[in-house]
C-alpha cells in the first residue's frame, strides 16, 4: 500500500536496509595435538582423491612377486605417493613403488633386506605398507622411477 499524502513520514521512520552478516571468524583449536594447518599432518594422513583407482590399478597389475604382503606395501607407497602429488594414482605410481622395494635391476643387497623387513611388518601395520611409508623419505617417493632408480643406484639406500 502507498504512502498516504497527507502524512509526513520521518527519516528515522523509513524502511532501512538490514546489513548483512560480517567475515566469520577464523577458528583454531587450542587443544594440543589438534592439527591447524596443512603442515602438522604428515604425508601418510593426507588422503589423495580417489585411493579406490589405485586399487584398481594395482589388481590389474602383475607383480614380480605373488606374495600378498607385497601387494599391501605396494599399495601404501602408490597411495602416500599419489596424496603427496595431490592427485589420482597413475600406473608411473606403481612403477615408482616396484623401484622403491628394490625390483628390477637394483634386486640385490640393502634394497631386499629392507623389502623383506616391510613383508614382516605388514601384519602389524594399521595401514597396508604404513612401515614401507613411515621409512622412505617423502622427496624421494614423488621423483620419477628413473630418477628414484639413480638415486639407489648411487647410495644404495635411496638416502
Amino acid at each position: 500500500m502507498g504512502q498516504q499524502p497527507n502524512i509526513e513520514v520521518a527519516e528515522e521512520d523509513r524502511p532501512r536496509p538490514v546489513p548483512e552478516p560480517g567475515p566469520s571468524v577464523r577458528w583454531r583449536s587450542n587443544k594440543p595435538g589438534v592439527p591447524s594447518s596443512p603442515e602438522d599432518v604428515p604425508a601418510f594422513a593426507r588422503t589423495g582423491p580417489d585411493p579406490g583407482w589405485a586399487l584398481k590399478l594395482i589388481a590389474a597389475t602383475e607383480l614380480p612377486d605373488p606374495d600378498p604382503r607385497l601387494r599391501e606395501v605396494i599399495i601404501g607407497l602408490v597411495l602416500a605417493r599419489a596424496a603427496a602429488m595431490g592427485r589420482a594414482a597413475i600406473p608411473e605410481d606403481i612403477d615408482a613403488a616396484l623401484v622403491v622395494c628394490g625390483f628390477g635391476e637394483l634386486a640385490g643387497g640393502d634394497l631386499v633386506e629392507r623389502r623383506e623387513r616391510w613383508l614382516a611388518a605388514v601384519a602389524h601395520d594399521m595401514r597396508p605398507g604404513q612401515t614401507a611409508v613411515a621409512e622412505v623419505e617423502p622427496h624421494v617417493l614423488v621423483q620419477k622411477p628413473e630418477q628414484i632408480r639413480h638415486a639407489y643406484k648411487l647410495t644404495g639406500t635411496g638416502r
